[in-house]
């Protein structure tokens, strides 16, 4: 019956917003949305590392055919220097670079508060083999549908006081092969699908505006096709 409530919740809340199904290898496509990649330059985008003596172009460049490219190390993060992401639907195409052992990642959502190298945020996780996963940090708060999902930290080194859910089941590509992330931030809701198949929600998340970030952390990771989309403001 929990199961059942759950994916007509589901059902409910994509019927205004649709989630499209993207094979990870084809170019996301999103007409009414804005690709923060398309200028081609990290002038619109804030760092932080744990290396102070670091410029972002040691860590994060665009290469020749438009990827954005991250070394992984060290851990920190880039993000937008927009501040009022609170609604929208995001889609990001990523992939571990082929012949390079896939690592870990993430993508930050409503970031906000002190810069430190896990920041006060929600995570959709990257790590290879738990994309899919949802994190939040320093105390951001987190409750999730499925108590059996859910895990927490009180006192992590880097993320303080932490909540996670885990996926339902694991959608990743092959390591060398585009995948895509859906994600949908809509009041206190957040919905993941990984290459088209939702994997993943929570309900009474950090309800914030925030900043919009990837993570470094591992190793090379490449990412296309970042396509914001703002949502009208709802309130559940």
């Amino acid at each position: 019956m929990k199961i059942a409530t759950n994916m007509l919740f589901l059902l409910i809340l994509l019927t205004p917003v649709t989630i499209f199904a993207q094979s990870g290898n084809q170019p996301a496509k999103n007409p009414d949305g804005v690709d923060l990649f398309a200028s081609q330059n990290l002038d619109d985008w804030d760092f932080f590392s744990d290396d102070p003596s670091l410029k972002k172009e040691d860590v994060w460049s665009f290469t020749k055919e438009g990827y954005l490219f991250c070394t992984g190390k060290p851990i920190g993060f880039l993000c937008t220097k927009k501040e009022d992401y609170r609604d929208f639907k995001l889609t990001v195409q990523w992939r571990w670079p082929e012949g390079v052992e896939p690592t870990n990642s993430g993508v930050f959502l409503r970031l906000n508060g002190q810069f430190r190298p896990l920041p006060c945020c929600i995570e959709a996780q990257l790590k290879h083999g738990d994309a899919g996963d949802i994190w939040t940090f320093h105390g951001f708060g987190l409750e999730g549908y499925d108590n059996t999902r859910v895990r927490r930290v009180d006192n992590h080194e880097l993320g303080g006081k932490m909540a996670g859910i885990t996926k339902l089941f694991d959608a990743e590509n092959k390591p060398g092969e585009w995948n895509t992330y859906e994600i949908l931030c809509q009041g206190g809701t957040v919905v993941l699908s990984v290459n088209g198949r939702i994997i993943n929600w929570t309900k009474d998340i950090g309800d914030k505006f925030g900043r919009i970030g990837l993570q470094s952390e591992g190793g090379p990771i490449e990412f296309r096709n970042f396509i914001v989309t703002p949502l009208n403001r709802t309130e559940n």
